[in-house]
């Protein structure tokens, strides 16, 4: 069993983050906590709640009072610092403070389950291996044993233009080929971008980078801008080959995820400028006959399925601010 703070060291913080998924939040932290317990590391477990109003808070509160050894710790956020970044970097400056001989940072969703510590005890491993390397991921599969993507290269103006469906049947977002390495039996690969689900981190690699950035990146796409920000500081992202991970929401969308057309759009295009170019803005009258289309065949469509109205109307207010950086 994974022992308490004052017998071992705590130098591995798991951090979450949780907002109105339960069920998923439930299965995450008991399969979490089981692989914890029997690592070789002393462990505790940051849960950054965002404001749920399905019972997850009480969920979390019960949790930590029947398994204090688990060294669970809730910060329920205020109303003004919500946001998955915010989440993010408030439980990892939290896990620091108090935690001075944390090593590891894992980056966990409420949608990941681990069957062993085998994934995490390879992951601490191939860091302590490959000093180069500021986190590893893993290849992660569904709970029906389908396998789910883990990571990406770098998204090119090429790909915003076309757009993620077109962009994904051209294979444009693939993660790199690079070349699969084993060391001491672990075998992995580099990629551009791994997934913070779930994500293995060098503390002094996170300090470095100075962590996610939370005002340009609330939400979607803060995990390319931290892996292409650390790519510029000279460090490489790993991905390691296991069975005991997995990622998958059961179709359980969070409320993050209302508006994730546009804010894929907004913040696509300032990632896309901050690390291709401020010629980026030349792509907008392509993007406008793209959004203009899509909107022609959701017209369509929305006489005979509801779901198409929603997205018409997402479409018609990309093409009034797409000039505008989808602001």
């Amino acid at each position: 069993m994974n022992q308490d703070s004052s017998d071992r060291p705590i130098e591995l913080v798991a951090i979450i983050n949780s907002f109105n998924r339960r069920s998923l939040l439930e299965r995450a932290i008991a399969s979490l906590t089981e692989a914890l317990r029997g690592a070789r590391f002393g462990s505790a477990i940051i849960v950054f709640e965002a404001g749920s109003n399905d019972g997850s808070v009480e969920f979390l509160k019960t949790w930590r009072e029947n398994n204090p050894a688990d060294n669970l710790t809730v910060i329920e956020a205020s109303a003004d610092r919500r946001s998955f970044s915010e989440g993010v970097n408030t439980a990892c400056a939290e896990a620091i403070g108090r935690f001075p001989k944390c090593r590891w940072l894992f980056l966990y969703e409420t949608d990941n389950c681990l069957t062993s510590a085998e994934p995490l005890d390879k992951a601490i491993s191939l860091l302590q291996l490959e000093p180069q390397l500021v986190a590893a991921g893993f290849t992660v599969k569904q709970h029906d044993g389908k396998f789910f993507g883990y990571g990406m290269r770098f998204p090119t103006a090429l790909s915003f233009a076309l757009g993620q469906n077109l962009a994904g049947q051209l294979n444009l977002h693939a993660p790199n080929n690079s070349v699969w390495h084993t060391s001491e039996g672990i075998r992995w690969r580099t990629c551009d971008v791994v997934f913070t689900s779930p994500l293995l981190i060098r503390r002094e690699a996170w300090e470095q980078s100075n962590g996610f950035d939370e005002k340009t990146f609330p939400f979607s796409d803060v995990d390319l801008d931290w892996a292409w920000r650390c790519a510029k500081l000279g460090w490489e992202m790993a991905v390691i080959a296991s069975e005991g991970v997995v990622h998958d929401n059961r179709r359980q969308l969070s409320a993050w995820s209302a508006n994730r057309a546009v804010d894929f759009h907004r913040n696509r295009f300032r990632l896309l400028k901050r690390h291709r170019g401020k010629h980026v803005a030349l792509l907008k009258p392509f993007l406008f006959i793209r959004h203009w289309l899509e909107a022609m065949i959701l017209a369509w469509k929305s006489a005979t399925d509801p779901m198409a109205k929603e997205k018409l109307a997402k479409r018609k207010q990309m093409l009034r601010t797409v000039w505008s950086d989808y602001s």
